[in-house]
């Protein structure tokens, strides 16, 4: 590949984004010059685009010596890093990390990317978020913070920096993310889900959002959990689980087993088979539904790869456990197998 190329937007076409970063990183480069004044030149739009995201860099330099901004920078700089090392993951990962850092601080609209013969808007970001990191369906992102803390998000999955001074502040939105935390007693590591808070000092824990219920497992360290009317100290190999506003409980577990997505598979011991269906959706825009109550209530214990619905279905199937038919490109029926 050219690297004068830039990377190829949704649309099909180079994209103001990757210029900027590719210019801001080789700035005394005369052959990119030339071939981005050709880009800039060959569309309208070309120029719009630019416009908008050199804009916003321009405007980061009121605030070039804030504290947070420096944090947020630096968080940028490890993505992009690990977005060169994954190209597909470029556009979505890498990019977005870049000009939602700066359109967060400044508080203040999107740039535009046309897609399929429509404009789309591709960030728009909220005041209070010093930088948002966010993965699509089947994706995952690790990201290194300032201090040297990670973060790594699930599929589906978003997450605000909100504070980085005397305590560093961060908030899972939805999704699912694990949290390696450098120790520093000074400045508390606080993770915001579902409107309770999760403090640790030197820690590493799993942080899970969905519609309705929020669980946080811890693997190393200690956290202390706390809501509007009760506080409690978790210890490693438990997890604790809230829906809605019910009391919480709190339950041994197997956090190494809780967390295997980071490394790209699910383990399930004697779970309904209904239960391991729904978390293997979460990792594929390919869904697999079952057609059978009893089907879906059939424990079974294993390892499966993310995203790999084929394979988790093939597996049932080879095992005589179902029958599976596909109702459309994006669909899996699952039927009890012949006889039953």
């Amino acid at each position: 590949m050219n690297d004068n190329q830039p990377q190829i937007g949704p649309s099909g076409s180079p994209d103001a984004a990757e210029w900027f970063v590719r210019l801001q990183r080789r700035p005394d480069d005369g052959a990119l010059r030339q071939a981005f004044e050709t880009w800039l030149a060959a569309d309208p739009r070309n120029r719009r685009d630019w416009d908008a995201v050199d804009g916003a860099w321009t405007r980061m330099g009121d605030l070039k010596d804030d504290p947070g901004v420096l944090a947020a920078r630096q968080a940028m700089k490890v993505d992009l890093a690990a977005a060169r090392r994954q190209p597909h993951m470029r556009w979505a990962a890498g990019i977005a990390a870049t000009l939602l850092t700066a359109g967060a601080m400044l508080g203040y609209g999107s740039w535009r990317q046309a897609a399929e013969g429509q404009d789309k808007a591709v960030i728009a970001a909220t005041p209070r978020a010093l930088a948002v990191y966010a993965t699509p369906v089947g994706g995952q992102q690790i990201v290194t913070l300032e201090d040297g803390s990670k973060v790594t998000l699930s599929t589906d999955t978003e997450v605000r920096l909100n504070e980085w001074g005397r305590r560093r502040g961060l908030t899972v939105v939805k999704g699912e993310a694990f949290f390696e935390v450098a120790k520093n007693p000074d400045r508390p590591f606080v993770v915001t889900a579902s409107g309770r808070t999760v403090t640790a000092l030197g820690t590493a824990f799993d942080v899970r959002v969905e519609p309705g219920q929020w669980s946080v497992s811890l693997l190393e360290g200690k956290i202390r959990v706390a809501a509007a009317h009760a506080v409690v100290d978790i210890t490693p190999g438990h997890e604790l689980v809230q829906a809605g506003d019910k009391p919480w409980t709190v339950q041994s577990r197997n956090v190494a087993d809780l967390t295997s997505w980071r490394d790209g598979s699910l383990v399930f011991e004697n779970r309904p088979l209904g239960a391991i269906v729904q978390e293997m959706n979460r990792y594929s825009a390919r869904k697999v539904r079952i057609n059978d109550a009893a089907l879906a209530a059939t424990p079974l214990s294993g390892r499966f790869r993310t995203g790999d619905v084929a394979g988790f279905v093939a597996t049932l199937e080879a095992y005589g456990m179902a029958k599976a038919g596909q109702t459309s490109p994006s669909l899996i029926d699952l039927y009890p197998p012949a006889g039953e």
